[in-house]
């Protein structure tokens, strides 16, 4: 019987674990459907609208107060106004706000001196000293008004204070003065406040977590949609850091919308007519160890009136607490993790003997070179032993292919050497016979020129090529100029014969620190390509200057626009094929260049290629 391929064995192990994941989540979900729907979601929707209800009750008798102290607030506003014109406006707001509230129960006012810079400047209300409103835009639009038009008096709509939260009212006009604005806050029962219901609700619900009271506005001219009216989170948190904290958007939608399928653009319309159906949201979830659910429930007040707003109670109920619940699914996990770990087990063991062990052993082989013993290819007739058997002759192969190769290698090598070598005599032969020959064809003795220095110039490249990785060419103080204008008159005679002509600006005693052969090698190769590359007739600048601590070498030449400024430098690379040229030349030019910490810039200005390198002075 053969043995099953380690490709259906993987297919085998993933059915496997597909069909008992379905059956676990199934199991689970049917018990939770049929358990937790019945003795759960009814309580816990029915404390919702007990909450929703009470809460309701609540804004109503609150709404209700203020609006029959509306009078009050506006007569208090008046004797403020006095106060800060007969006392000035450094006055003592503290014995205002005695007078205002002398003869009236129950009621308490706080008094706001605003600066022209929208900042609480004097309060009888300490943690709202130094408020900035730029952070609070909504407030910020009211304040603007009031300072342009000293006629007009805001009455605000009632409020849950961020630091109190109890329910205010505020009142602003512009001073009498002109200079500052005048802002009263009036609250008239501190046992009405949004944290006192939380705190009573979660004495008569115990299994109430947390309770969050979010406002939706209709208004497309309110800075935010959505604001966040209370949160037990407020408790350990300042006013500026609530109030900064006003773009509660996805916060909300993550709670009301966890599929995200509301956008901005069109949520205020879906939360209205879930508001007008009287609907409600649900859903369950663990948290921390705890079973819960969440419910959004919708309640509208006198208080939403005036701010054509509607608003959603959240509520977080712990469900914990359901020991037949808990029990039963114990039992199903402990059956099902039961089996998931036999199951794992034995997947484990045939994976390690199957699959990570021959793997491992041939990855070892691999990194170190050697061939798999054929008692262990033939121990297990699979993929994995086709591979090693693959790979041992490959290995076979290789090393009878590097042999080959470092043999002619190092032949190569040999001739090359010795072929430099014995070019230099007959080099030096040529040019003195060169100097003794006497002809009126000037044009032949210019050609030969330009050959011999076109040949010495190769002769220089092969031998830097050979030698740049046995012999170390160690840096030295160079005159830079110096050396140029050497180069430069080298390579004149090759111009001509090329028909162009070389026009230098060297700026003189311009020192680097670099080794005089790999320099040389890096202006040869630049004016060799420039004369081998550029347009017919036409001429060829080179320039060396100072720029701060830095030469400047640029070599200009008239051409086609490189396109490639990276690929140029690639070993056997030659921009323009139909031209003689090894291609190795650019690519030892960048090497010298990285060792010496150079910079190489290409540019394309008016029909020319600029070459330049920026090599720190000495």
């Amino acid at each position: 019987m053969s043995r099953m391929t380690i490709k259906g064995l993987f297919y085998t192990l993933i059915v496997f674990a597909i069909v008992v994941a379905v059956v676990y989540i199934s199991v689970n979900y049917i018990y939770m459907k049929n358990t937790v729907a019945k003795s759960l979601h009814n309580e816990s929707i029915n404390k919702a609208y007990y909450a929703t209800k009470k809460l309701t009750e609540l804004n109503d008798k609150v709404a209700r107060a203020y609006s029959d102290a509306k009078e009050d607030m506006y007569d208090s506003l008046k004797q403020a106004q006095k106060y800060l014109k007969d006392n000035g406006r450094k006055a003592s707001l503290d014995e205002l706000k005695k007078q205002i509230e002398k003869n009236r129960d129950g009621i308490y006012y706080h008094i706001y001196i605003i600066n022209k810079d929208f900042v609480i400047e004097n309060t009888t209300f300490a943690p709202d000293m130094g408020l900035d409103f730029h952070i609070v835009p909504d407030a910020l639009k009211d304040l603007k008004k009031a300072y342009l038009d000293p006629a007009h008096i805001d009455l605000s709509s009632i409020k849950n204070d961020a630091v109190t939260n109890d329910y205010k009212r505020y009142i602003l006009q512009r001073s009498l003065s002109g200079d500052f604005l005048v802002q009263l806050s009036l609250n008239l029962d501190k046992g009405n406040s949004v944290k006192d219901f939380s705190t009573n609700m979660s004495k008569s619900i115990p299994a109430l977590l947390s309770s969050e009271i979010y406002s939706i506005y209709s208004d497309e001219n309110i800075y935010d949609n959505i604001h966040l009216v209370w949160s037990q989170n407020y408790i350990n948190m300042t006013k500026a850091d609530r109030l900064l904290k006003r773009d509660v958007y996805d916060f909300f939608m993550s709670k009301f919308d966890p599929k995200n399928r509301l956008s901005k653009n069109n949520f205020k319309e879906n939360i209205f007519e879930f508001v007008e159906k009287d609907q409600y949201k649900d859903f369950y979830f663990y948290k921390d160890n705890q079973y819960i659910h969440q419910v959004m429930m919708p309640f509208y007040s006198y208080l939403n009136t005036d701010e054509g707003s509607v608003e959603i109670l959240s509520l977080e109920f712990d469900e914990t607490q359901a020991k037949e619940i808990i029990r039963n699914m114990n039992i199903i996990n402990i059956f099902i993790w039961i089996t998931l770990a036999i199951f794992a087990y034995v997947v484990i063991r045939l994976i390690n003997s199957r699959i990570i062990k021959p793997v491992a052993m041939l990855q070892l082989k691999m990194k170190n070179k050697d061939s798999v013993e054929r008692d262990v290819i033939l121990k297990n007739s699979d993929e994995i032993s086709s591979m090693m058997h693959i790979y041992n002759q490959l290995l076979l192969d290789l090393n009878r292919e590097i042999i080959t190769n470092e043999e002619l290698l190092e032949q190569f090598k040999d001739f090359t050497g010795n072929a430099i070598h014995q070019i230099r005599t007959p080099l030096s032969v040529i040019k003195i016979v060169l100097e003794m020959i006497e002809t009126k064809n000037r044009d032949a003795i210019l050609q030969i020129e330009s050959s011999l220095i076109s040949i010495e110039h190769m002769y220089d490249s092969l031998a830097y090529g050979l030698q740049k990785n046995e012999i170390e060419f160690i840096p030295q103080k160079l005159d830079f100029s110096k050396l140029l204008e050497e180069r430069i008159s080298i390579f004149l005679t090759v111009a001509r014969a090329h028909d162009r002509e070389i026009f230098s600006q060297i700026e003189p005693d311009i020192y680097v620190n670099i080794n005089k052969t790999e320099a040389e090698y890096l202006i040869d190769n630049n004016i060799s390509n420039a004369i081998k590359y550029g347009s017919l007739a036409k001429k060829i600048e080179i320039s060396l200057c100072s720029i701060e601590d830095e030469a400047k070498l640029s070599i200009l030449s008239a051409g086609e626009k490189i396109e490639d400024k990276e690929v140029i430098f690639e070993r056997y690379h030659r921009g323009d094929k139909s031209r003689k040229g090894s291609g190795v030349g650019l690519h030892m030019v960048q090497s010298i260049c990285k060792k010496s910490s150079i910079l190489i810039n290409i540019e394309y200005l008016d029909g020319c290629n600029r070459f330049n390198y920026y090599i720190s002075k000495i």
